[in-house]
């Protein structure tokens, strides 16, 4: 009961964070006019390219921006939202694409659909990497890994501002290596001071 209500509490929060966020209007992220976003959005689709995907899912996809990207290199996406305003948005952004939405929280998602040949957790982890749900997170990324099908790719994309946030960016993709996952590429898209 106490975990149930802890990560209830926690998904509350995170969830009127992010509808606060985007609430101030489109784009929030500023995804195309920054030059960190547009170099990460870019970096996201060149670590995918070269394949087609028959499945593909995208936790957090905010307003749609890499979601449009994704859909063009994949017959389906499933992509799933906590925030219903950034949700909307994101509907109406990849309106005629192969695109699913789902209004969750990853952490008690069943994973319907799964295994899918791309996994992207872009700029979402860190949102759900906390003390007081810390086990919930670990059980999380135990699913999470499941839910890549043998073969597929799973793309982590995480900003960092300084040492001790990359250290703990790279303690994500340290998680998925221990469940069986090898690194293929690992890219730095900007480390300019301000913008990240």
């Amino acid at each position: 009961m106490l975990k149930a209500l802890r990560l209830a509490w926690h998904r509350w929060t995170v969830r009127r964070k992010m509808d606060r966020v985007f609430g101030r209007g489109s784009d929030p992220y500023r995804y195309d006019a920054s030059p960190y976003e547009i170099a990460r959005l870019e970096g996201m689709g060149k670590a995918l390219e070269g394949r087609r995907y028959r499945k593909s899912l995208e936790v957090g996809a905010a307003e749609g921006h890499f979601t449009r990207r994704l859909a063009g290199m994949s017959e389906a996406v499933t992509a799933l939202e906590l925030s219903p305003v950034a949700l909307a948005r994101a509907q109406a952004a990849t309106a005629g694409l192969p695109v699913t939405f789902i209004e969750v929280d990853v952490r008690v998602w069943d994973g319907a659909g799964a295994p899918f040949d791309a996994v992207v957790l872009g700029e979402v982890l860190y949102y759900l990497d906390k003390p007081l749900v810390q086990e919930e997170f670990e059980e999380a990324l135990g699913r999470m890994a499941g839910w890549v099908a043998p073969g597929g790719r799973l793309l982590l994309a995480h900003g960092f501002a300084d040492a001790a946030e990359r250290s703990r960016r790279e303690f994500y993709r340290q998680r998925f290596e221990a469940r069986g996952f090898k690194l293929i590429s690992e890219t730095v898209v900007s480390a300019k001071d301000g913008d990240i």
